[in-house]
């Protein structure tokens, strides 16, 4: 009788000591919360390695508007919420700053799903909730049996179960994904169905631009050209905030006033802040004089001005998503502009311009309209990834500049199945249909049949006699819309991707051809043997997450107890089995003559 109570007591001590602690459930947010889920996974170590996140949450911090309300929840094997919503003020902002350590405090496994549920929790939608996700990984489900199929159902229920439940709850999902190892495909699914936008920072030193990239989302500012280290300041400006993007190493910063005065952060002068951080600095000018400042030291890329002025330059709606050779567009007015009259030469000149990674992409100059609004659109788009749209007015007298970042996209999305037998394609463009689209496939100058499975999709059969070489298949979609035929080329879907060789014999860029590629569906590739090459990488991937998990676990003082309750139960085990055997009858041998 003791033995059993002893066994049932042991057990009991590690049910309940393994049990994770639940964040606490929050209120009902007002209109315009901002929430940041943070990916706390081991391998955010490995792939931001300079604590980058860090300085993007400062910057969050510093750069949202006062009386919105905001938090911030970690996630990796567990979901915390170090920072409760609140309202930002300065007291919120200090106490912000206070929880970014516990980004560092590194957990197994990725469980993405939890973190969006406990994020969104209490939302009702009476008004617009931002969710900012920062992720460097798949979603990874603690799972002690059957994970892959627990991880595909997971990443099933985000896709078609929880995200469009988000986006009727009036919630936007905007999703950075850091490094390539990162599900983008997923991140893409989710912000595209909330309307939010998927930035993807290739390595920590692009962490920031993305975090800024996703602000411009959240909370957009009216800005002034910077050009060359100067920029001008006309008799509306009230204040204006000098973001200024710098390496670790580089020099200090000067800010020249137009009268000759020079701030620096020893001795800020008419400066009301000043905050230096490793990456950036963050200069706020109230009452600026007019006239050309100037920026003395390192002016990184997306350093900008940002103002607050009675003159504003507006814009309709511009989605984050567009679409690769879809026209875009576009609407553009100026408040607080007093009436110029119909003199043309008074009239401000305004301009739209989309810069992708390449560079400029296209621009156009729109056309003033009667109603004193400026209107065009973008045409040419005919590259694909994070771009941003500049729009800016300029007279003799002043100037604003206002941005946009978007994502843009191919119109259809093609997946290759795991055993290369078929690709899927599904019409990303919600306008696209099998009634008014037509898609040409082509391998080798063979064509291939494409037949329709739905209303949005499409399926190509692959020929069972596929070469051994990487090989393209070449797609292009002819669409009857509006009156017009357009013909759309679609990035081709490689086969044998893995191969060393094309058919031309030429050795293959791997990273460059599974850039291009298509990713496999999850949804229908096949599960791939457990190979001792392939265990080998998995522990070296996940060796640091499991190094840092045990870290963390043994300063927990509840590890002793369990570590106390595994021992009592190994020696009860050992007892009982030794017991068993001194039970068991002995049996007599009979000699052998």
């Amino acid at each position: 009788m003791l033995y059993r109570w002893l066994m049932t007591g042991a057990w009991l001590l590690l049910v309940l000591l393994a049990l994770p602690v639940q964040a606490a459930p929050q209120g009902s947010p007002e209109q315009g919360d901002v929430r940041l889920a943070i990916d706390v996974s081991g391998s955010m170590k490995d792939n931001d390695p300079d604590n980058l996140r860090a300085s993007g949450v400062r910057l969050l911090v510093d750069l949202l508007p006062d009386n919105v309300r905001a938090g911030l929840w970690t996630f990796g094997q567990q979901v915390a919420n170090p920072l409760a919503m609140g309202t930002v003020n300065d007291q919120w902002r200090q106490h912000a700053l206070s929880v970014l350590p516990q980004l560092t405090r590194y957990e197994q496994f990725t469980d993405l799903e939890s973190a969006l549920n406990l994020a969104t929790q209490g939302v009702r939608g009476e008004g617009r909730t931002h969710l900012i996700v920062l992720t460097d990984g798949m979603v990874d489900v603690p799972a002690l049996s059957d994970k892959p199929a627990r991880d595909r159902a997971s990443r099933e229920r985000i896709i078609k179960t929880l995200a469009p439940d988000l986006a009727g709850r009036n919630v936007v999902i905007h999703t950075i994904a850091l490094s390539r190892n990162a599900d983008t495909d997923l991140m893409r699914a989710i912000s595209q169905q909330t309307g939010g936008l998927a930035s993807v920072a290739e390595d920590s030193r692009a962490l920031l631009r993305s975090f800024l990239d996703v602000l411009n989302q959240v909370a957009p500012r009216q800005q002034l050209p910077l050009e060359d280290g100067r920029f001008q300041v006309d008799d509306q400006v009230q204040e204006f905030t000098a973001l200024i993007f710098h390496d670790q190493r580089d020099g200090p910063i000067t800010l020249v006033s137009p009268d000759g005065e020079r701030l620096s952060i020893d001795d800020p002068g008419v400066a009301s802040r000043w905050r230096h951080d490793d990456r950036y600095e963050l200069i706020t000018v109230p009452d600026p004089f007019a006239g050309q400042w100037q920026i003395e030291g390192p002016v990184g890329a997306g350093s900008r001005i940002l103002i607050d002025s009675s003159l504003q330059l507006r814009s309709a709606n511009i989605p984050a998503t567009l679409y690769a050779h879809i026209d875009q567009p576009l609407d553009v007015w100026l408040d607080g502009m007093a009436k110029q009259g119909d003199d043309p030469s008074r009239q401000p000149v305004v301009d739209a311009v989309l810069r992708g990674a390449q560079g400029e992409i296209t621009s156009t100059r729109l056309q003033r309209e009667s109603d004193g609004h400026y209107r065009g659109h973008l045409d040419r788009i005919d590259q694909t990834g994070n771009a941003e749209l500049a729009l800016q007015a300029r007279t003799e007298a002043f100037a604003r500049l206002l941005t946009r970042s978007v994502n843009v996209v191919p119109v259809i999305d093609a997946s290759l199945s795991g055993d290369q037998s078929r690709i899927t394609l599904k019409a990303a463009w919600p306008r696209l249909t099998r009634d008014n689209t037509r898609i040409n496939a082509d391998l080798l100058g063979e064509t291939l049949d494409v037949k329709p499975l739905a209303d949005d999709r499409w399926q190509i059969t692959l020929p069972d006699d596929l070469p051994d070489e990487s090989v393209p298949v070449d797609l292009v979609a002819t669409v009857a819309l509006d009156n017009r035929i357009l013909e759309i080329p679609l990035p081709p879907v490689m086969l044998n991707s893995d191969a060393a060789t094309s058919l031309s014999g030429a050795r293959l860029d791997r990273d460059a051809v599974q850039g291009e590629q298509m990713a496999s569906s999850q949804e229908e590739g096949q599960d791939q043997p457990w190979s001792l090459q392939r265990l080998w990488h998995l522990a070296q991937e996940n060796w640091p997450a499991a190094r840092a998990q045990a870290m963390q676990w043994m300063q927990d003082p509840r590890a002793w107890w369990v570590a106390a309750a595994l021992i009592v139960l190994c020696l009860l085990l050992a007892f009982r089995r030794r017991r068993l055997r001194r039970q068991r009858p002995r049996h007599r041998r009979d000699p052998s003559v």
